[in-house]
């Protein structure tokens, strides 16, 4: 029995260095934009330091990064993450919190460098729609809503967050009071009940590619969309038109997964793909919108890419993370149900 004990135990012993080297491994959104990503700013980084960086995609669902870290087997080490779920993963555990001495936390946008964050890139959804098939198209919101003047299917986001915001501007509230009426009883059955008012010509999408697959096969008329790809396709020649006056936005941001065996290489990683360099390089090839203030503010970046959201979120709805913190377990379930009816 002993000789079995020490036989585990060498075995075990003989497995820690080898899960300890395994590649510095980067989760992000996949599509296009994560190709881009791959040459501009993780190669680079293996160029500059000698560290194999392996990439792998996901939806941004945080379940199974929790799942790793109470497991304590922890297979990614960097990954991008929406606020929300940043700002609740680090307060229960399973980021960790960013070492400031090897990223510079000053070389962001406000609300780019926070306990377990370094702002990546802004991001947003706005309406589009194929100029070719629909001419003429809403302008508003509340122009969205008016299947009448503007016939045809209408996709938006499956999920409680910006669908129940996109609700209350398409009932007329204004975007300067969205989350207070939101926070209201009154102000989410009004929500819901604007969504039932158009319910029969609306399809939700679960992937950011989804609206314009179904906009170019013309499965639907107008969607709302993430900006960044819709202005890419309209850069490789889609005929597109995409609606600024529509825009919600937020940040995403580099995290480090708890219990990271390449926390340290993690963190050098995530100072290097918010650097400019490696960022005005993604900026030439994909309308990023960075949270380094460096490019985000460059005038030489913004007139390259005039689709580029730092020229157009000035006009745009800031999502509240705070209220999505605070009401938005209840709101995605009550969402659920909806749809489910």
């Amino acid at each position: 029995m002993r000789r079995l004990l020490f036989a585990l135990l060498a075995l075990v012993l003989a497995a820690a260095p080898a899960l300890a080297q395994r590649d510095l491994t980067i989760v992000a959104g996949g599509g296009q934009l994560q190709d881009h990503m791959r040459r501009t700013l993780f190669e680079t980084f293996t160029q500059r330091t000698g560290v194999a960086v392996r990439d792998s995609s996901y939806d941004y669902n945080v379940g199974p990064i929790r799942a790793m870290v109470q497991a304590r087997n922890v297979t990614w080490d960097v990954v991008l993450v929406e606020a929300p779920d940043l700002i609740r993963g680090c307060e229960d555990g399973i980021f960790e919190r960013i070492d400031w001495s090897v990223v510079n936390r000053e070389k962001f946008l406000p609300g780019g460098a926070i306990t377990c964050g370094a702002g990546a890139i802004g991001w947003g959804v706005s309406v589009f729609r194929d100029v070719a098939r629909n001419p003429n198209g809403p302008s508003n919101w509340q122009e969205f809503w008016d299947v009448q003047r503007f016939p045809g299917r209408r996709t938006l986001r499956r999920g409680a967050r910006m669908t129940l915001e996109i609700a209350l501007m398409g009932d007329g509230v204004p975007a300067s009071e969205v989350y207070r009426v939101l926070a209201t009883p009154a102000g989410q059955q009004r929500a819901f009940a604007a969504l039932d008012r158009i319910r029969p010509h609306l399809v939700f999408w679960t992937g950011g590619q989804q609206p314009l697959e179904w906009v170019n096969a013309g499965e639907v008329a107008y969607a709302v969309g993430f900006v960044g790809r819709t202005a890419n396709a309209i850069r490789g020649g889609a005929r597109l038109d995409l609606n600024w006056n529509t825009l919600l936005y937020s940040y995403d941001y580099w995290a480090v997964v708890r219990g990271s065996p390449n926390a340290a290489n993690a963190m050098r990683l995530i100072n290097h793909i918010t650097d400019a360099d490696p960022l005005r390089a993604l900026s030439a090839v994909w309308p990023i919108n960075p949270v380094t203030a460096a490019v985000a503010n460059d005038p030489a970046v913004r007139a390259a890419n005039p689709l580029m959201m730092s020229n157009h979120q000035a006009g745009g709805l800031q999502i509240d993370t705070e209220f999505w913190l605070d009401q938005g377990t209840d709101l995605e379930q009550r969402f659920a149900s909806w749809l489910n009816r």
